[in-house]
């Protein structure tokens, strides 16, 4: 098991790295020295060429990480800690909780005969739905993937919304993801400076809100561009 986290002009505010010290930071050839510098640890670059694609970078991990491991993580830089509730209250893991949770999950992911897993969307306990522990048909998102080695790629016109259009990729190609709903993850998202939020903006959103549109359908991929940058999606596949 092989666990990344895509960084871009972060340098010295890592998140990630306080909580989750083995992870593999993959960083752009224009700032690994000074991500050595002011993070240390394991760190894989990737060519400048890539810079300002996150899609790319994602697969560029993928082929990476697929050429020494059957099991692949990713991970936001900007990530906090991993999250759970139980007897209502909220539980955070530390590095060793949350690599052997990794573990179970990958195990489930593969026993059920999908290629892709993940978390609840939202650090809420309200978003925990207890009558349904597991999700198979719901998306996962960048903030924390597992993938079991395949050939599914991000689309690389899309790096604002890769990650909902590799889930509904895998929902039409093995008919399901695993998502742990008592699971989440706390990031920023896009606060803050670096990342994404680097070439965000509301014009590309639209862009790329009515690419992803146009590759799937209006059916299945829903916008309201008004009231948020995120679509909602809507897949003819039975289950929970």
């Amino acid at each position: 098991m092989l666990i990344y986290s895509p960084s871009y002009k972060r340098a010295g505010d890592v998140k990630i790295r306080e909580w989750f010290k083995s992870v593999i930071l993959v960083v752009h050839e224009f700032e690994a020295d000074e991500y050595r510098e002011k993070e240390g640890g394991e760190i894989l670059v990737v060519p400048d060429s890539l810079r300002g694609n996150i899609a790319s970078v994602r697969n560029f991990i993928l082929e990476e990480g697929f050429r020494q491991s059957d099991w692949v993580v990713m991970m936001d830089d900007d990530n906090r800690n991993l999250v759970y509730f139980e007897d209502g209250r909220r539980h955070t893991m530390n590095e060793k909780q949350a690599l052997d949770f990794m573990v179970n999950g990958f195990v489930m992911c593969e026993e059920i005969g999908f290629r892709l897993w993940g978390l609840n969307l939202l650090d809420d306990n309200k978003a925990y739905r207890e009558y349904s522990p597991f999700s198979m048909v719901s998306p996962i998102l960048g903030p924390f993937s597992g993938h079991i080695k395949n050939p599914i790629r991000y689309d690389e016109r899309l790096p604002l919304k890769e990650d909902y259009d590799l889930a509904l990729q895998h929902l039409n190609e093995y008919r399901g993801i695993l998502r742990f709903n008592k699971y989440a993850y706390n990031v920023g998202h896009i606060e803050g400076s670096g990342g994404v939020t680097a070439y965000r903006t509301k014009g590309e959103e639209y862009r790329q809100a009515m690419v992803l549109q146009g590759k799937w359908g209006k059916k299945i991929v829903k916008y309201d561009i008004e009231r948020s940058i995120n679509p909602i999606l809507r897949v003819p596949i039975g289950g929970i």
